[in-house]
């Protein structure tokens, strides 16, 4: 990876397919965060073939609480309407799970929770209940 602060599209898709890859930076997840590929990460965390679909799915629910937990400041409001619906080009029910949580953190911002949104609560609660 040529530059793991500001990884190109195919680097980070590379290093999704790869099982035994760590991060190559730590926090990794807050840089892409900021990045915008927003659509590669919905592609990613809905390919059940992506060894760190979970990841990506985690770092969504990051991006939609962040954004929440700021007020905004981070994404704002329309990045994170137009994100939530991008996901209904992949009919996953962890999609469907997403936006209907997302959705309703808009809706009732007090109700954020910093280890459900941002540190992977939500997404590992669903993973370990099937």
């Amino acid at each position: 990876m040529r530059d793991a602060i500001s990884p190109m599209r195919d680097e980070i898709r590379e290093w999704a397919f790869d099982a035994d890859a760590l991060e190559p930076e730590q926090d990794w997840d807050l840089h892409l965060s900021h990045l915008p590929y927003f659509d590669l990460f919905v592609e990613l965390a809905s390919d059940d073939d992506c060894p760190k679909w979970d990841y990506f799915l985690r770092l969504l629910y990051f991006i939609v609480g962040d954004a929440v937990r700021t007020q905004f400041r981070t994404e704002d409001r329309q990045t994170i309407v137009k994100l939530l619906s991008n996901t209904k080009r992949f009919p996953r029910h962890r999609f469907h799970i997403f936006r209907t949580r997302s959705e309703q953190l808009l809706e009732s911002p007090d109700t954020f929770d910093y280890d459900d949104w941002c540190g992977g609560r939500l997404v590992y609660n669903d993973l370990t209940s099937t």
